[in-house]
């Protein structure tokens, strides 16, 4: 009997490791880590929304960005402008209407048509007559133009735009004029002055191919922008075979535009 009691003892502390191990790998964990583990498992559940909502923030925001503008705009303008040719002093002003088509943001093509008024005009110095009277010599080229400029369009900044691009011009008027104009000892005026050339006699050239180049601000208010800025032209040929040398018109213009 004693041996069979020694038996089961031994036998009951074999077991004893083994339900424990068992014990161990059913329920290795304990309530206070199981109870963690849920809470961190369901706080990264929560957060993985709150994260993908922000990064779609910046692709809506971008995405907004990229379509938050109009790609066709109209508008009007006036401008004012001096220049010269050869010897001879240029003024003039412009009304006309504008187009731009937006590629993107960023770049646009410009057609406008305007109608131009310009004069050209010298006067010479004055020089002794004899008997107390004096002349000068005073000549002008007056011109309407329809002026139709082709521009490309970029802004950097939001309040900055640079231009560039070529015009044709289509003379739709012109006269010449050239006169001695005569004075008094008193300086004044004397009342007749000889027409040297009639307006008919000279042709200014019909069509014009300029240079245009231009930057200036712009201002954006209630969806309405408000656009400031100078403008260079050269044209490519004469304003008139009769002019001596030839040479080509340039002019500097101030402008204002206004776009719905």
């Amino acid at each position: 009997m004693k041996k069979i009691a020694v038996l089961a003892i031994a036998l009951g502390f074999t077991c004893v490791p083994s339900f424990a191990q068992y014990d161990d790998e059913d329920y290795g964990e304990t309530p206070a880590a199981t109870e963690d583990n849920s809470y961190s498992t369901e706080e990264s559940t929560q957060a993985e929304p709150a994260e993908e909502a922000e990064s779609a923030a910046p692709a809506a925001e971008k995405s907004s960005d990229d379509t938050d503008y109009k790609k066709i705009r109209l508008g009007g303008h006036i401008g004012v402008g001096v220049g010269g040719l050869g010897d001879l002093t240029a003024v003039g002003g412009y009304v006309g209407g504008s187009l731009r088509y937006y590629i993107n943001k960023q770049f646009a093509v410009a057609p406008e048509v305007n109608f131009i008024f310009r004069y050209f005009y010298e006067t010479s110095e004055r020089y002794p007559l004899g008997g107390g009277y004096e002349y000068e010599y005073e000549q002008g080229i007056s011109q309407i133009l329809m002026d139709v400029p082709v521009l490309a369009r970029y802004e950097p900044l939001s309040f900055l735009y640079v231009e560039g691009g070529l015009r044709l011009a289509f003379c739709l008027a012109d006269m010449f004029s050239a006169q001695y104009n005569y004075y008094d000892t008193y300086d004044n005026e004397v009342d007749y002055a000889s027409d040297l050339v009639a307006a008919d006699d000279i042709e200014t050239s019909g069509v014009y191919v300029s240079l245009v180049l231009g930057a200036g601000a712009q201002f954006h208010q209630g969806g309405h922008d408000m656009n400031v800025g100078l403008r260079f032209m050269y044209d490519f040929n004469s304003v008139s075979d009769a002019v001596e040398d030839k040479p080509s018109a340039w002019n500097i213009q101030l402008s204002m535009t206004y776009l719905l």
